[in-house]
């Protein structure tokens, strides 16, 4: 049973991890996204959509294992698209960061529940096929394999040092040449990307289904997984393990009718703030994340 509940809880931390790899690209850079509960609910939605409407509607004929990555491949689009629109608010058009990423969020609220019904004709429900499903254990390696990747990227590569700088200290990193705000710019549209991954990776690997709240407040945890983790992607791994380590609990607890769906499925938040309250006042964001870079 223990080897049953850590295996479900890799699994459950993988959107979590995606989307706090994501945002801590963002933040790096100096960006804040408090949307990622839309991106990934845009992700979760536009996978299954482009994979059906290229299967039913155009007739696309493509081996099994390539639909899976058709589908995260829209969804990486989608979320690039929406960071583009979000990156460019907050840099070029020195934006409120934190208007954009509520916009993000009710946009994608309103448009994934009609989204469902406008295309599959269901309300708020429709269940992947088999043949677009994806292998949650290969993305569970990606994930963990992309957390190690970005923290060398970040901590010990040029380009990391360049990123750290437009999100610590923009005015010296563009005394030396650095184009600041086009940094900013890129960083969000591979973080948005990420987040939107995320939101397939629930559709079409861990639930295999397509709902309007699919994403259930994971996006939000992301970002305090992202305080917790420090801005660091390998202590992330550690904080998205945790709240997976919770969510497996929670459905233990109610197979085994400790207590009511209600109530278990409270634990993984629950614990998640416990968690966060103990480490945000240690906590250390870049000194330029969420503030506009203008040059002088």
């Amino acid at each position: 049973m223990i080897d049953l509940i850590l295996m479900q809880a890799l699994l459950a931390a993988v959107p979590i991890l995606l989307a706090s790899l994501g945002e801590i690209l963002m933040e790096r850079s100096g960006v804040v996204n408090i949307g990622l509960e839309g991106l990934m609910l845009l992700g979760a939605l536009s996978g299954p959509l482009f994979v059906d409407y290229l299967h039913y509607r155009l007739g696309v004929q493509l081996p099994d294992p390539l639909w899976p990555l058709a589908a995260f491949l829209a969804a990486a689009l989608v979320g690039m698209a929406v960071g583009l629109v979000h990156g460019y608010i907050s840099t070029y058009l020195a934006g409120d960061q934190i208007i954009s990423g509520v916009a993000i969020n009710l946009f994608a609220a309103g448009a994934v529940a009609y989204g469902i019904q406008a295309y599959w004709g269901v309300a708020g429900y429709k269940q992947v096929p088999d043949w677009a499903k994806a292998d949650p254990l290969a993305l569970a390696a990606f994930a963990l394999a992309l957390a190690g990747f970005m923290w060398y990227v970040l901590f010990r590569s040029r380009l990391g040092i360049v990123i750290r700088a437009c999100g610590e200290d923009p005015e010296s990193a563009f005394n030396i040449g650095v184009d600041v705000n086009r940094v900013r710019l890129l960083a969000t549209v591979v973080g948005s990307s990420l987040a939107a991954i995320a939101g397939a990776y629930l559709s079409i690997a861990y639930l295999s289904v397509v709902t309007k709240e699919i994403s259930a407040g994971r996006g939000f945890i992301a970002l305090a997984n992202v305080v917790f983790a420090n801005w660091n992607p390998a202590l992330a791994v550690a904080g998205a393990y945790i709240f997976g380590f919770f969510d497996a609990l929670s459905y233990w607890l109610q197979t085994a009718g400790v207590a009511r769906y209600e109530i278990t499925r409270m634990i993984p938040y629950i614990a998640t703030l416990l968690i966060v309250a103990g480490v945000i006042g240690r906590a250390r964001p870049p000194r330029a994340v969420g503030k506009p870079f203008r040059r002088e």
